[in-house]
């Protein structure tokens, strides 16, 4: 997969202030804003979740066809002592638990032996929550074991998908971390280039390290785990053991990311859905994103795309100049109208970006109305990606 993102430094505002006039200086060339990995990451959490029903079969085939580089696994453990992949520590969100033992509340997965979970709907919910989306074979998905799910990432491997396993709860299922080490050596996914273990618990990624030194473990992150924290001595401290970050993606910005590459630690921020803050990520620089949408992750890695929205400058009473930044070589196309819908008055220019220009592009819009609003759209050719803003001309000379 052709991933590799020249990713930019200077970040432009999409929405952009009346008759302003913006001083947009040449990027530097700061490694901060680069991924260190040398592909930017898909991965599907808990497969193809938005279009099929989570931790299933189904699900984690849709994100290999749709070219996931990883597909997540969740992981909790019975009563008999199997690995199972269900997000929950409970089973009444994702199955039918509830009318198969209904005396058996809370329905925790650790009180149900793996014969008891075998038996129940894992994909029916999905139906009734998403009708335009429902299918018939949803409603036979059953909870997949770990070793199940394994064998299914390398049975449909067509984009040479890895797997990204998760120990949830690790510290209510004692002997988990063994557990996944044997199955592993069992399915010989232990030595996978492409395997990465994660988790909230450093506990859990400890004993992992311990068992085998040589796994790549995630260390996750929610808003909590970080707070009052000094992040670079954090990801100083963790970087004896962990090999990336998976922090919730409010908590990314410049600092995080610079912490994190400084300590050689790759980030994987978490759950990404919209493209809009795929991208925004992206300028930042992130070495892959968790997200429940890979189709929209994919086509903008696969594509040029903007990386840095658009920018207005120099505005007078009849003129604009309006600047982006792409991540290659690429023709941007920019459209301005007095019509939000771009339906009617609309006025197309377009530009090429290209490296002798640091991907950045210009184009100037004349005879325009002054003390007119007017909005803006702008985008790559082949990628269906979109950024868009407004602005207002100024007065005409000499009117009140």
């Amino acid at each position: 997969m052709k991933k590799n993102l020249l990713v930019c430094l200077i970040c432009l505002s999409i929405t952009a202030f009346p008759y302003s006039v913006l001083a947009l200086p040449l990027p530097s060339t700061d490694n901060d804003y680069r991924p260190i990995s040398n592909d930017i990451m898909v991965i599907a959490h808990r497969g193809a979740s938005n279009y099929g029903p989570e931790n299933t079969l189904s699900s984690y085939r849709q994100a290999i066809m749709m070219k996931a580089d990883y597909v997540e696994i969740d992981l909790q453990m019975t009563k008999d002592g199997q690995l199972i992949a269900i997000h929950d520590e409970t089973l009444t969100r994702t199955t039918n638990a509830k009318e198969i033992f209904p005396n058996r509340s809370p329905w925790r997965v650790k009180d149900f032996t793996l014969e008891e979970i075998r038996r129940l709907d894992a994909g029916s919910w999905f139906n009734k929550a998403n009708p335009k989306q429902a299918r018939v074979e949803y409603t036979k998905q059953h909870v997949p074991t770990l070793e199940e799910a394994i064998e299914c990432v390398k049975q449909y491997r067509y984009g040479n998908a890895g797997l990204y396993i998760e120990t949830k709860a690790p510290s209510v299922y004692p002997g988990m971390e063994e557990k996944v080490i044997e199955v592993l050596k069992k399915t010989n996914a232990l030595d996978d280039r492409k395997l990465f273990l994660e988790s909230f618990s450093e506990q859990s990624l400890r004993k992992l390290k311990t068992l085998e030194p040589n796994l790549k473990l995630i260390q996750l992150y929610n808003r909590n785990m970080l707070a009052g924290k000094e992040i670079d001595q954090e990801f100083k401290r963790i970087s004896d053991y962990a090999f990336g970050v998976g922090p919730y993606k409010e908590l990314v910005g410049r600092k995080l990311i610079k912490a994190a590459h400084q300590n050689y630690l790759l980030v994987h921020p978490w759950t990404v859905n919209s493209q809009n803050e795929m991208v925004s990520l992206l300028s930042i620089g992130v070495d892959g994103q968790f997200t429940n949408n890979t189709d929209r992750l994919v086509d903008l890695l696969e594509k040029p795309l903007i990386t840095h929205g658009v920018a207005n400058g120099d505005v007078t009473d009849t003129s604009v100049i309006l600047w982006t930044r792409t991540n290659r070589d690429a023709n941007v196309q920019f459209e301005i109208s007095t019509d939000r819908l771009f339906k009617t008055n609309t006025i197309a220019k377009t530009s090429h970006a290209d490296d002798k220009h640091d991907f950045i592009v210009s184009i100037e819009f004349i005879h325009l109305k002054p003390n007119t609003k007017y909005f803006y759209r702008a985008h790559v050719g082949s990628s269906k990606y979109m950024v868009t803003g407004s602005f207002r001309t100024a007065p005409a000379e000499n009117s009140r």
